[in-house]
């Protein structure tokens, strides 16, 4: 296994809803890390929230887009860097991930997901806000194996962010 010492970003992969910007707020907070947020740092470019640049642009562009962010960023500092759910889809984020640092699957299992979204009524890129178990299980399904790019997976089912969180840093040593 790699030298973990010399990773110090750490990026959260993992379905919508398994907790990577939840997480990734108090993680960075604990290891005083710089906390970033893919998804937010497109709708700060953009001007657009994530669904309306997907509903408007499409899927493809949306990618293109999120490629592009996370190339950008400064890996110079410690981050932790909670991505959109399907960053691991595009080969080149795979790349920049590893190659910038270590990866960490939040993972979550269907209906611990339906639970968080339907709970969060917020709207979910590919999702929607109308939050059905069979629109999730079909995109779950496709992602699963992409997931497994991981350095480390945390299974987040009945756990809540500070158990994570000293999951994490037990792992990392920090």
């Amino acid at each position: 296994m790699e030298n973990r010492e010399n990773k110090s970003n750490l990026f959260l992969i993992g379905f919508s809803g398994s907790g990577k910007s939840s997480v990734g707020k108090h993680l960075a907070k604990r290891l005083d890390y710089n906390f970033l947020d893919t998804d937010r740092i497109i709708e700060e470019h953009t001007g657009q929230t994530i669904d309306e640049t997907i509903r408007i642009n499409g899927e493809k562009e949306f990618r293109r887009i999120e490629t592009r962010v996370l190339s950008e960023i400064d890996y110079s500092k410690n981050s932790i860097i909670a991505t959109g759910g399907g960053m691991p889809t595009i080969d080149k984020n795979v790349t920049i991930m590893k190659n910038k640092g270590s990866i960490i699957w939040l993972k979550a299992s269907i209906n611990s997901i339906f639970e968080r979204l339907f709970e969060s009524k917020e709207i979910r890129p590919l999702i929607g806000s109308n939050v059905k178990k069979e629109n999730i299980v079909n995109l779950f399904n496709s992602r699963l194996k992409l997931y497994n790019i991981a350095d480390i997976t945390i299974d987040t089912n009945q756990k809540n962010i500070k158990q994570i969180i000293i999951e994490i840093t037990k792992i990392y040593g920090k």
